[in-house]
């Protein structure tokens, strides 16, 4: 998963975040050897910001497409039922040749 660019300024590294072993605790620490905690706060909100905006974009691009899908799948019901009695024929027709193969070869 790829996540919004930040801002080039930010006191931190947007991608330490999707690591499997981020720890809140020593990002907090690591930032204060470098900002004060009120810089590392305003940075925090921006980029927490750009991730909200990002994601209400997201999800009015995949809504558009979810709402086509929708429109898409009217009278696929319909369309699979017919499907149905003619399946069910054949099935039985395989069933029935089948049966006469086994017949056939135990005689």
């Amino acid at each position: 998963m790829n996540l919004p660019k930040g801002p080039d300024s930010l006191c931190f590294d947007k991608d330490v975040f999707m690591k499997d072993d981020f720890d809140v605790d020593q990002f907090v620490a690591d930032c204060r050897k470098h900002v004060q905690l009120e810089e590392m706060r305003e940075d925090l909100e921006m980029y927490y910001k750009q991730l909200k905006t990002a994601m209400v974009e997201l999800i009015n691009k995949d809504y558009a497409d979810f709402v086509n899908l929708s429109t898409n799948l009217v009278g696929m019901d319909k369309a699979l039922n017919q499907l149905s009695v003619p399946l069910g024929q054949l099935r039985e027709e395989v069933l029935v040749c089948a049966l006469f193969h086994s017949i056939f070869f135990i005689l």
